[in-house]
């Protein structure tokens, strides 16, 4: 867990500050207050969920980033509250430009399930997510512009899952979808490198479906 930090304790008074960054810092409601300042355009928080959303709570208007991480291993015990918590934050995004959201979860297929993020612009997993519950999930974040996957497969037989799944969209799908993803980012966590994989998941016809399902698609990049 993080350190318990008391920004009123230090007196602060920051009201010309801009860019705040903060990590695995445990804030309370009068903390969060004493830490925001009208003038703030950029704040990055990672760490406890139940602290990013006493942030939050704060008036956000001035904002033009915000950039959320969260760890579930470091806050297991957050695990059932992230989402509800989660929705709570980025339903009171509207108007900031940049909304980023970057969630690292310790097991495979970690749920995502009652999300509702509809400001949200930049999306980071770092866990293993079936491809046809990320076609589902993808209608609660309209606005999403920059998608980044983490790879896990490792077996021929998971390969050749997610390659059917995407050479079959036009089949599972009647029309394209509203998405406005203009970027999809994939690396990986196996043996082989993730730009052999990608190769893989994305020959033939899957990269011509990505497109034709997610229209505003222009870049797939990978790092091995």
């Amino acid at each position: 867990t993080g350190n318990v930090v008391h920004a009123n304790d230090l007196d602060l008074v920051l009201p010309k500050l801009e860019r705040l960054h903060l990590e695995n810092i445990i804030l309370t409601r009068k903390d969060a207050q004493a830490m925001m300042s009208h003038g703030l355009k950029r704040l990055s928080y990672e760490g406890s969920i139940i602290t990013a959303s006493q942030l939050c709570k704060q008036p956000l208007r001035n904002l033009d980033t915000l950039n959320l991480v969260w760890v579930e291993e470091e806050y297991p015990e957050e695990t059932d509250d992230f989402i509800p918590l989660a929705n709570e934050i980025f339903n009171k995004t509207d108007g900031i430009e940049h909304v980023r959201c970057e969630i690292r979860a310790t097991y495979y297929y970690w749920s995502m399930v009652g999300i509702d993020w509809p400001y949200l612009t930049h999306l980071s997993l770092n866990f293993a997510i079936p491809f046809k519950k990320l076609f589902d999930m993808l209608p609660k974040v309209p606005n999403l512009v920059f998608l980044k996957l983490v790879i896990y497969y490792h077996y021929a037989n998971e390969i050749n899952e997610v390659r059917e799944f995407l050479t079959s969209i036009q089949e599972r799908y009647p029309e394209p979808s509203s998405s406005k993803i203009e970027t999809l980012y994939l690396t990986g966590k196996f043996n082989q490198p993730c730009s052999y994989l990608c190769r893989q998941l994305l020959s033939g016809r899957a990269v011509e479906n990505l497109k034709w399902y997610w229209p505003q698609l222009k870049d797939i990049k990978f790092q091995d």
